[in-house]
């Protein structure tokens, strides 16, 4: 099986948000941008493992930095997000169609649907 560039960026993204602790940053960086000390005090994971960790996520390109005097702030790449929100609808969705908006059901209607295995 060959892979091609595109799919290998993919992966390393996917890969870079498959960790438990750099998932805890990225929710800790929805609200906006923070501190490292910010950053730590919200999530508990004290250093060096949150510099490694957000290391990982700035290689990935899922998070930006801008320094100010001694201090690091960091806030979530909201572009990469979107492009990787849109790579996992086109992924879930059948053949290639756009998925449908969650809660939206054929005939419009929204409610849970069950299915009898007999």
């Amino acid at each position: 099986m060959t892979t091609t560039p595109d799919t290998e960026t993919t992966a390393d993204l996917l890969r870079a948000l498959g960790h438990a602790t750099r998932l805890e940053l990225v929710r800790a960086l929805r609200e906006g941008e923070r501190s490292v000390g910010d950053i730590e005090a919200a999530t508990g994971v004290s250093q060096p493992g949150l510099s490694q960790q957000l290391a990982v996520l700035r290689k990935a390109d899922l998070v930006t930095t801008r320094r100010e005097a001694k201090q690091v702030f960091y806030r979530l790449n909201t572009e990469r997000f979107a492009a990787l929100a849109k790579l996992c609808g086109e992924l879930a969705a059948p053949g290639g169609e756009p998925p449908s908006p969650p809660g939206d059901l054929p005939g419009g209607s929204s409610a849970a649907v069950f299915a009898r295995v007999g």
